[in-house]
């Protein structure tokens, strides 16, 4: 690796080459060139302050034109060289927009942008990774627009951007994952996917943010992953029973929403196979919490990590429940339907052990921080209702 003052080096062809603008310096970081090859496939362009925090990200004001001018220069002579990688990414309070050549690259195939805005139309037909971090789309006919001439995406994320209030996916063939991350006003009030191939997607609302979420044309969908309150995460999924991955991240901050859920037991049980989770709740509503997700599917494996959020906290109360079961023989709801559990200690070193509930009670002071629990449940019916 080649570390270089100042970008007059794009003169020369390069595999990867990452320009970094921090504290009114440059810094450039190249890997060696490659003879007969003038182009450079991976270009990466940072600003950042070290001042500057990204949660209180805002567009208040253009770049200084004199900057502006430089960076221009730079990814324009970046973009010209073949680029099929690009990276740009703005940590600053200031806004940067793209210049028009980095919006017609027909050779892109994978695009990062972060703290930049789009207001012209996007031309990247050979696009199959886009991922676009606090950056701010002008107008909903650009992203439209962005979608129709790029066909072939297979990945894209959508994290803590402004301007859309609707976001519809369509036409893409090969689409097999999104993410959508919201974290800013004006709310998103739709979120439509028509696109058979999709295979994951990942949702975080911001706060209480009541989107309308239409998936209902995603028939290959597997994998569901969904950071917020649970009573969302049942409305969102009571229509999609093909899903058999679930990944929740849980937030509760009164036991309204659980007891909501709890009293309709009746509702139908979603064909969950397999429930990963992680909990963050201030309240101890643990035990409510272990009911609700009993309520809304019968998993054929649940997995949790030690020592994050309060895991092991869930984990103890799960685990009593199960004992307790034992017990008792007159049971209601899901403690009634359930014939047998196995748990599985999986250490990050290897380490697998199958232990009992009890076994298991007695062992949570031991577990070690990122260990995996699995818990293997077998249910007294051969098909959800």
């Amino acid at each position: 690796m080649l570390l270089i003052g100042y970008p007059s080096c794009l003169n020369t062809s390069y595999t990867t080459f990452s320009l970094f603008y921090q504290h009114q310096r440059w810094f450039v970081l190249a890997s060696c060139p490659r003879h007969g090859i003038r182009s450079i496939p991976k270009f990466q362009f940072s600003v950042t302050d070290r001042y500057f925090r990204t949660c209180f990200f805002t567009f208040q004001q253009p770049l200084q034109p004199q900057l502006a001018k430089h960076i221009n220069r730079c990814i324009r002579l970046g973009t010209q060289k073949g680029v099929k990688e690009l990276s740009i990414y703005f940590c600053v309070p200031d806004y940067y927009r793209l210049p028009e050549a980095t919006l017609s690259v027909k050779e892109l195939v994978v695009c990062r942008l972060a703290g930049c805005i789009l207001s012209g139309p996007i031309n990247w037909p050979s696009l199959r990774e886009l991922s676009l971090k606090q950056v701010k789309i002008c107008d909903q006919r650009i992203f439209d627009n962005l979608v129709f001439t790029c066909p072939f995406i297979e990945k894209f994320a959508l994290v803590e951007c402004d301007g859309l209030k609707y976001l519809h996916l369509s036409g893409l063939r090969k689409l097999k994952k999104v993410k959508v991350k919201r974290q800013s006003f004006p709310l998103m009030e739709k979120i439509e996917i028509d696109v058979v191939s999709l295979h994951t997607f990942s949702y975080s609302p911001f706060y209480f943010e009541k989107t309308h979420i239409d998936l209902t044309s995603c028939k290959n969908l597997e994998v569901f992953k969904f950071k917020g309150c649970t009573e969302s995460f049942r409305k969102y999924l009571k229509n999609l029973n093909q899903i058999k991955r679930v990944t929740l991240c849980i937030f509760c901050y009164s036991s309204s929403g659980f007891e909501k859920i709890v009293s309709k037991v009746s509702d139908p049980v979603l064909h969950i196979t397999h429930l990963k989770l992680k909990t963050y709740i201030i309240e101890k509503k643990g035990h409510s919490l272990v009911d609700v997700l009993f309520c809304i599917c019968r998993p054929e494996s649940l997995f949790l990590v030690s020592g994050r959020g309060t895991n092991d906290e869930f984990m103890k109360i799960l685990c009593k429940k199960l004992v307790r079961r034992v017990k008792h023989n007159h049971l209601n709801g899901w403690q009634h339907d359930l014939k047998g559990v196995q748990i599985e200690r999986c250490g990050r070193n290897g380490y697998r052990k199958v232990v009992t509930c009890d076994a298991f009670l007695d062992s949570l002071q031991t577990l070690e921080p990122k260990e995996t629990i699995r818990f293997e449940f077998e249910w007294s019916f051969n098909s959800l209702p």
